[in-house]
């Protein structure tokens, strides 16, 4: 099993990776399955009927229509290179994200959310360390650029464990279909002290897990051991990292520091 991260704005992570599944170098006994978190687990049936048309019709174009490319908020991201190799080398294509409902109730309600026999199924009843937890409220914390305190996001981590359960149970499905699999996910979803692994080592222990984080370099950042993801204990999250350029991007705190405008009066008032 390999799960090959990103950052999802970086265009060269998903041209980097098509080159990977292009080559052939991956040593693997036969063509992998891949799971792509950037389709939930409702766009499998879709997914499904695409790949069952003759090869002639399995465009980029038709998958694109198939899924609803153009109304999901990932296509504002380059992953064209990654779905031509795919489609080219006529991989099976797995939806492995929990449903935008399962999600937004996981974040509501927690465990609460999620019917105590699915919890068990799919690992969520395991409860992970505190300090794995605070780490994950940490870095939630961060993206929201430290405005809201991590009590604030208690929701949202268990959200996050869903989901990262939920692409744990896509994969496995995946590999007993297929011999192996690839999963595509940010790197979050592949650390292996927190994300898809800590799930797939509940339900299979014995399977061989390799996690690929891809990080971007940064200025006067010089100790590649500095870019290991690591967990509480100081120890690697990752197997391997591989290093690229920097996306350009804008500060994406930035919103979060603007004043709120006060509301335009209402012209019926």
């Amino acid at each position: 099993m390999l799960i090959l991260g990103e950052i999802h704005d970086n265009a060269r992570h998903h041209r980097l990776r098509a080159a990977v599944l292009d080559s052939g170098i991956l040593p693997l006994p036969q063509p992998p399955a891949i799971v792509f978190e950037q389709f939930r687990t409702d766009h499998q049936p879709a997914i499904d009927a695409f790949m069952a048309l003759p090869k002639e019709g399995r465009t980029l174009d038709a998958f694109f229509k198939a899924v609803e490319w153009d109304k999901s908020g990932w296509s504002k991201y380059d992953y064209k290179p990654l779905f031509e190799a795919v489609l080219a080398a006529g991989l099976p294509i797995y939806a492995g994200d929990a449903p935008r409902n399962v999600i937004r109730n996981a974040a509501k309600e927690g465990a609460a959310s999620i019917p105590p026999e699915e919890q068990k199924r799919l690992g969520l009843d395991v409860p992970q360390s505190d300090l794995l937890n605070d780490a994950s409220l940490t870095e939630i914390e961060a993206s929201h650029c430290d405005m809201m305190p991590k009590s604030a996001f208690g929701g949202m981590a268990f959200a996050q464990r869903v989901r990262d359960a939920t692409l744990a149970d896509v994969t496995l499905k995946a590999r007993d279909k297929h011999g192996s699999a690839i999963v595509i996910a940010g790197n979050g979803h592949g650390r292996s002290d927190r994300g898809v692994p800590w799930y797939l080592r509940q339900r299979a222990p014995a399977l061989k897990v390799v996690t690929v984080a891809l990080v971007e370099v940064e200025a006067g950042k010089t100790d590649p051991e500095a870019y290991v993801p690591r967990d509480p204990d100081g120890k690697p999250a990752a197997d391997a990292v591989i290093f690229t350029p920097r996306a350009e991007r804008g500060d994406p705190c930035e919103a979060f520091r603007k004043p709120l405008k006060a509301p335009a009066a209402d012209p019926k008032n």
